[in-house]
């Protein structure tokens, strides 16, 4: 099985277009000198996997989604035809904007195998209305979990969290999942860009994977108020900050998975910085930081 990270930041990415935190100044820097790689810069995040040979499953499309695609040659358009897509389908685990707007962006095609939830596609198809506007375009197939595309397996467990800020009713079950992906000789991977919370369920749910790719948003619960940006913490945002006494890194150093990744960090993150303490606290612990372009072979 391939992975391929095509975003690894939060909504917004990094540099985020109003935001002055140190990580998006330092980001600005490495655009400005035109750095051959880069440490602090990131798009939103989305992570791309396949078995060797075929068409890759996109998991979450970002609206960075035509930069990502146009940096990676693997996903150059495949075959002989003039045009052809290098997805055979793409797969959501909420209807976040961040995880869903970069759909649009595949509206040239001639047609499209989504699979989510049924609260997800409902959101998608009233609130925020891609579906309808995207079907205009191009054929749309409907999938739920779970299902099987090419040799891979997905499945998907409700995490308990509200919808998107845009939904105004209460939390549904379906709003938010976690994702197994499963080749044929049983190698497991989890994605999981959004964590609200750390259960039981969950951790059944991520024995026996090879690779966990996990919510790393915010490394404080107050991360936000303490640059004067928001009130809201990160709970009450649908994340498990990183750090402190109940923090997911925590919890991570117990888990007897071989490779555990942080993806979707945002701006504010002090551990994008590789020198701050909180980055080496997280390699220290055997949990690595995703970055765009990353690739895995497992």
């Amino acid at each position: 099985m391939e992975v391929l990270v095509l975003g690894s930041g939060a909504g917004g990415g990094i540099p985020q277009w109003n935001c002055l935190c140190p990580n998006c100044v330092r980001a600005r820097l490495e655009i400005k000198e035109r750095k051959e790689s880069f440490i602090f810069r990131r798009t939103q995040s989305s992570i791309a996997v396949r078995e060797t040979g075929e068409k890759w499953v996109l998991l979450n499309a970002s609206i960075d989604l035509p930069a990502q695609i146009s940096r990676e040659s693997e996903l150059s358009p495949p075959g002989v035809e003039i045009r052809s897509s290098p997805f055979s389908a793409v797969i959501l685990t909420d209807a976040q904007i961040d995880h869903a707007s970069g759909l649009l962006s595949l509206r040239e095609g001639k047609e499209i195998e989504l699979v989510c939830t049924q609260q997800t596609w409902d959101v998608l198809s009233d609130s925020y209305p891609l579906i309808r506007v995207l079907s205009s375009f191009l054929k749309i197939k409907k999938n739920l979990f779970p299902i099987k595309i090419g040799s891979l397996f997905f499945n998907a467990i409700n995490l308990r969290s509200s919808a998107p800020p845009y939904v105004q009713r209460e939390p549904r079950p379906g709003d938010v999942i976690a994702l197994s992906i499963e080749d044929e000789s049983g190698k497991k991977i989890v994605y999981c860009p959004a964590l609200p919370e750390i259960n039981p369920d969950l951790e059944d749910f991520v024995q026996d994977s090879l690779c966990f790719f996990v919510d790393g948003t915010f490394w404080s619960e107050n991360e936000l108020s303490l640059w004067n940006i928001k009130d809201k913490k990160a709970s009450q945002m649908g994340h498990v900050a990183v750090g402190g006494e109940n923090g997911s890194l925590r919890w991570l150093s117990t888990l007897k998975i071989p490779r555990k990744i942080y993806i979707h960090i945002n701006n504010t993150n002090p551990m994008i910085d590789p020198d701050s303490a909180q980055a080496k606290a997280v390699l220290s612990s055997g949990v690595e930081i995703a970055y765009d372009g990353m690739k895995l072979l497992l």
